[in-house]
């Protein structure tokens, strides 16, 4: 590789994020011939990739990797339009919106050679409503017909609403009429699974590189496993249907937590690709491969309500009102990222009549430390304390671990008594601490897995899989299920629903929203055709290409 000059700078600080999986961008370039070189690329990424089954996947890391080496029914294009892949075309629908017929792409072969069937997707959807971590993924399965009450357990796996007619048709009913069910299908959730080959795998599926079948773009090479690997390789896969349109042969993964290291690496043309974030972005704003996207993906703090002082909402509001946005994203990030008006960001979710749902929810957050203070000493008496110690959990980046520094200086700074420990974890830690229970408050960032309000503002249902700090409102969750229910085919009626539902979670400050997150980094110019999504698995490297 050739080596890049870049914009030189004496101090930079090193903020890589992490999206935790609307509209999309794609890189410009021109067309590459089929006869093009072979070539390889390697990419800087900052965290491990924490799981390779799709059925688990709930960070946009493993999202993005998955999508790589695995293909649903359909793929997102560049204007975040579903197109088929393994589908043969797009669904036939009933007039009622519920059921939904799908001819399968009968030249989709698994990497060892058998044809992916409507079978494979049948027993795929199944397995994973019926896996006891269904629950985290219900924001997809959820619009199956029976699928919540599975997961619930109060239905069997089999009366879930899809079925495979004959080796290459499927029919798929759903619990109520969703006009975004087809660019749903492209979600990692719904891939298909070889029912053969993982029960011959048993325990050992997905445990490595080597103990899995892929049906997409790439395969999966030199990965060692969750909490074990950390470099991995998606390799050009010669049995997928649609080689002729790979251009690249491989593309190296390299896990690299310092992004100074990552920067200093892509300068000397080591590396193709890496994430920026703060003061990099500053000064590497002029460079030829600077690259923004726009993203759907909310950062924010959840709570613990099992722990008296966070179920206590003058307390989580007294957080809220000591933390000064405008002054996080330009002072402290100044990368592009955005102050949170909510939880749900600018250009996600819009209805004909009322525009875009963020506009229309308007901006409820503001920053008063006086009023911060008076709610912060109404609970000490309320709670019978006089000092809190917060255990504040994050995952392992340099982005997180300034935006928590920040959060910990307001909160101490203006909320007497308080004392902040900050934890920072490798991604597979920090899941297992939340989802265990074990922490006092998260920072996390969450990207949109779709576009449409829903997909955020379902982390805050009481039986949500992923309300990790088990958050509840009966309010909010009456709003969301109309939503989802009995307004679902009135699009007006339900775009009101979840406004209502969103002004709830803000006013409880269930979770407090506190920045809108950028994706700001450095690629290669001769590094062409990439496809970003700001929803759901962000990155596509299927059209990618080295331009020679």
């Amino acid at each position: 590789m050739k080596t890049r000059r870049i914009v030189q700078i004496a101090t930079i600080l090193s903020l890589p994020g992490l999206l935790f999986a609307g509209c999309t961008t794609s890189d410009p370039g021109g067309t590459v011939s089929s006869d093009a070189p072979p070539a390889t690329v390697v990419i800087a990424l900052s965290q491990e990739l924490n799981t390779i089954d799709p059925t688990a996947a709930i960070d946009s890391n493993s999202s993005s990797a998955i999508n790589q080496v695995y293909e649903g029914l359909y793929r997102l294009d560049a204007n975040n339009s579903p197109v088929p892949a393994g589908a043969a075309a797009l669904p036939e629908v009933s007039a009622d919106g519920l059921t939904y017929t799908i001819s399968l792409n009968q030249a989709a072969k698994w990497s060892d050679g058998t044809p992916v069937k409507a079978a494979d997707y049948e027993w795929a959807w199944k397995r994973a409503v019926g896996l006891d971590s269904a629950a985290e993924n219900e924001v997809y399965y959820g619009f199956v017909l029976n699928a919540s009450d599975i997961i619930a357990g109060n239905k069997p796996v089999d009366e879930l609403g899809i079925k495979a007619l004959d080796d290459y048709t499927l029919e798929i009913k759903l619990a109520a009429p969703t006009t975004f069910f087809a660019s749903l299908l492209a979600s990692v959730s719904f891939f298909p699974l070889n029912e053969a080959y993982v029960t011959s795998q048993g325990d050992k599926f997905g445990s490595d590189s080597e103990h899995a079948i892929y049906n997409g773009p790439f395969v999966l090479a030199d990965y060692a496993g969750p909490g074990v690997g950390t470099d991995w390789k998606y390799v050009k896969n010669p049995t997928y249907w649609d080689a002729a349109s790979v251009k690249l042969d491989s593309i190296e993964v390299r896990v690299i937590k310092e992004t100074s290291t990552a920067v200093n690496l892509y300068t000397s043309g080591e590396v193709d690709q890496v994430a920026i974030s703060g003061a990099q972005v500053q000064a590497l704003r002029n460079d030829p491969g600077f690259t923004a996207y726009t993203t759907a993906t909310a950062a924010f703090l959840g709570y613990n309500f099992n722990i008296p002082a966070f179920a206590n909402v003058k307390v989580r509001q007294a957080i809220s009102l000591v933390i000064d946005r405008a002054a996080l994203v330009n002072n402290v990030l100044n990368d592009g990222s955005a102050l949170a008006t909510g939880l749900v960001p600018a250009g996600l979710s819009s209805d004909q009549t009322r525009g875009d749902f963020a506009t229309a929810a308007g901006n409820p957050l503001e920053t008063d430390v006086d009023k911060a203070k008076t709610l912060w000493a109404e609970a000490k008496q309320e709670l019978g304390i006089d000092k809190l110690e917060i255990d504040l959990q994050t995952f392992d980046s340099d982005r997180m671990r300034t935006v928590t520094q920040y959060l910990q200086n307001v909160i101490q700074e203006n909320l007497v008594g308080t004392t902040v420990t900050i934890t920072a974890s490798p991604v597979a830690n920090f899941l297992e601490n939340t989802k265990s229970g074990s922490f006092g408050i998260y920072l996390v960032t969450w990207g949109a897995d779709y576009a449409d309000a829903s997909s955020l503002l379902d982390l805050a249902r009481s039986n949500s899989g992923s309300n990790w700090g088990h958050y509840s409102s009966p309010e909010f969750d009456a709003a969301f299920a109309a939503a989802q229910g009995a307004d679902a085919a009135d699009s007006a009626a339900r775009f009101d629903d979840l406004l209502q539902a969103h002004a709830i979670l803000l006013a409880d400050q269930g979770y407090t929203p506190v920045y809108f997150q950028s994706s700001t980094l450095l690629r290669n110019p001769e590094f062409k055709g990439v496809v970003f999504h700001s929803a759901g698995s962000n990155t596509e490297y299927k059209t990618a290409y080295i331009e020679r």
